[in-house]
């Protein structure tokens, strides 16, 4: 006689009816089904012990798998392990790090993808998302990427941007349930606190017939019985979204008993019979209209717009002592409506913690592929400062301001084609303050991926209230390396900033320059390069070669928050190209060359310079490229 298992998850029942007699294959449930049978049994550590002490054997097979990364870092999140938040952060990272990409692992890497593409840009989360169609392996990478790069101590295990987000994921599975409308198994709420945590004030009930306004206004409730299909809302407010303005977002059930979703107004939540149709009038007004009314008395609740809406609509109510102008009532209905759709398509930041708002140094920069003793480096320049917010008294700034003393440092952490970190290495200070640093490292082919750190440590604070460290990041992709070859033709890649200025003496740095990529109008660009040409030119006999420098306005989403996105998307021209030409000699088989160039004739935003150099002798061309932005004032 069979019996039924009921209420146990698929996989305990699984391990329950194996036999003894069954064969192995198939009494062995994959690595990832075993720590869910301990998850859904309650052994919460249980479960994440077994997936860390397989991950080793995994990787040997190159069998990381991204089901076990996900549910690893979500389990500690939801059950608040403090002590695994480390653990959880590499083994998030080594799930994506594999190349067995077998129809589960796909699956979920697919819908990781979407639980990580809701906070970015949704035209760069298309394009990542339909690329990983075509190369799941390659959208691994580019989700573990996204995250490394959105981690806010670089130098330590721990990403606490990570595990806030999933964190934010496990609260919004327990409390934003209504339906399973969005890529994280919650409503659309579920989907908002993910992407900009709990909002600043919350309203929420019911929309329905107001009976005392109904009859201040000579009707009744029960008028209104086929319409009045009483849609649950919410309101959420955020003050951190916009410049100089509160963020709104209004979920309900569309058109009174469907859907529980985000909607771009209340007008989404009456019902459309009220609207349209035979017998949608009372006393001779639209049912629209009364309805309109008593819900903006409801929606007033939560202030803003919803409150001025109801002073507008109870002043056309209140006019004169008959009914209401109904071309007017329409009027305003209307305007609402536009009103509410055009602010839904506010641009707005895609994502927001509190994590990514704190007080940070300010770093610039810069990795250059050159050649050096015959062979391939990569050169880093950086420099840095901490970023203080003022002590504000009684509202003031304080008439000086003294900043605190700090010990600062640059750290440069090298990964590979797997994004897993293989070195890392210190810096070194080019002037006393230790501000500007360089570093100069052999390019190994395996090197796809730098992460410059900043860090200013605090020595003391005089206001109490400032971070003991102020952590700074910039990340970069790492093209092929150049080649050594003796008699191939090579040019370093771009290395731009500002002119040496004299508080920073740079007697020992590599570049002439302050390495940076966002200028003033004012400020004086200069782009600095290096040739290589063939030894048997002659190692003293000048060459020609020439030069021309683009200057080429370009189209503003090739980047994410000022950083290089991780897939390469093609760039937009946006207005007409500026070029300088000049030919220029060049001795021995280095040498360095830089521009000085006056910007205050480009457009403000991004724009690309595009160096190409041809050596006459061979007709060969190089070309390298890099982008800057123009500050607007």
């Amino acid at each position: 006689m069979r019996q039924r298992l009921v209420g146990l998850p698929a996989t305990v029942a699984f391990l329950v009816l194996v036999g003894p007699d069954m064969p192995v294959a198939l009494q062995e449930p994959d690595s990832y089904e075993r720590g869910q049978a301990l998850l859904a049994a309650g052994n919460v550590t249980d479960a994440l012990d077994l997936w860390a002490s397989l991950s080793d054997s995994l990787t040997a097979t190159n069998s990381q798998d991204p089901r076990i990364g996900t549910a690893f870092v979500a389990a500690v999140a939801r059950h608040n392990l403090a002590r695994y938040d480390e653990l959880g952060t590499q083994m998030f990272y080594w799930g994506f790090s594999g190349t067995t990409r077998n129809e589960d692992a796909v699956r979920e890497i697919l819908a990781e993808g979407r639980r990580t593409f809701v906070l970015v840009d949704s035209a760069v989360a298309s394009a990542w998302q339909e690329a990983g169609q075509e190369s799941p392996t390659s959208l691994a990478r580019a989700i573990k990427q996204f995250w490394i790069e959105r981690d806010p101590t670089p130098t330590t295990v721990l990403n606490e941007r990570l595990l806030e987000h999933w964190s934010r994921v496990a609260y919004a599975r327990e409390n934003h349930v209504y339906n399973n409308s969005s890529a994280f198994g919650t409503d659309d709420r579920g989907a908002i606190y993910v992407k900009y945590g709990a909002p600043a004030q919350a309203t929420a009930g019911h929309l329905k017939i107001n009976s005392s306004e109904a009859q201040w206004r000579g009707v009744e409730r029960d008028d209104f019985f086929r319409w009045d299909l009483e849609p649950r809302y919410e309101i959420w407010r955020y003050g951190t979204l916009e410049e100089r303005s509160f963020t709104y977002f209004m979920f309900g059930n569309v058109e009174g008993t469907g859907p529980f979703r985000l909607v771009t107004g209340p007008h989404e939540l009456l019902a459309r019979s009220a609207r349209y149709g035979p017998g949608s009038r009372v006393a001779d007004i639209r049912a629209q209209y009364f309805m309109e009314l008593f819900y903006y008395v409801e929606l007033a609740r939560a202030g803003g717009p919803f409150g001025v809406r109801l002073g507008e609509l109870e002043a056309l109510w209140n006019q004169g002592r008959g009914r209401p102008n109904e071309g007017y009532l329409e009027a305003a209905s209307l305007r609402y409506i536009e009103d509410d759709v055009e602010r839904a398509a506010v641009p707005r930041i895609p994502s927001w913690s509190e994590i990514d708002d704190a007080p940070k140094s300010a770093l610039s920069a810069q990795v250059a592929r050159i050649v050096q003793d015959a062979e391939p480096r990569l050169l880093v320049v950086a420099v840095s400062s901490p970023r203080w917010t003022p002590d504000l008294t009684d509202g003031a700034l304080p008439e000086e301001l003294e900043l605190d003393d700090y010990t600062p440092g640059h750290t440069v952490i090298v990964r590979d084609s797997q994004l897993n970190e293989v070195a890392r290495a210190t810096m070194v200070s080019m002037d006393s303050a230790g501000q500007l640093s360089t570093l100069l490292l052999r390019h190994n082919p395996a090197i796809v991926h730098l992460s410059v750190a900043a860090e200013h440590q605090l020595q003391s604070s005089r206001s109490g209230r400032q971070p003991s460290v102020f952590p700074g990041h910039r990340h970069f992709a790492v093209a092929t390396p150049l080649t050594a070859e003796p008699t191939a033709f090579e040019v370093s890649d771009l290395v731009v900033g500002i002119a040496p200025q004299p508080e920073f003496p740079m007697d020992h740095s590599p570049v002439p320059l302050l390495p940076a990529t966002r200028f003033w109008r004012d400020d004086l660009l200069r782009v600095y390069f290096e040739l290589y040409r063939p030894a048997d030119a002659g190692a003293d006999d000048p060459k020609q070669y020439s030069i021309k420098l683009q200057v080429v306005p370009t189209a503003q989403d090739f980047f994410q928050n000022g950083q290089k996105l991780p897939l390469p998307f093609s760039l937009q021209e946006r207005g007409r190209p500026s070029a300088v030409s000049v030919d220029i000699e060049s001795t021995g088989f280095a040498h360095q060359h830089f521009f000085d160039l006056d910007l205050r004739n480009e457009p403000a935003g991004y724009l690309r310079l595009i160096l190409e150099v041809v050596d006459p002798l061979t007709g060969a061309t190089e070309t390298r490229d890099t982008l800057i932005r123009l500050l607007p004032f």
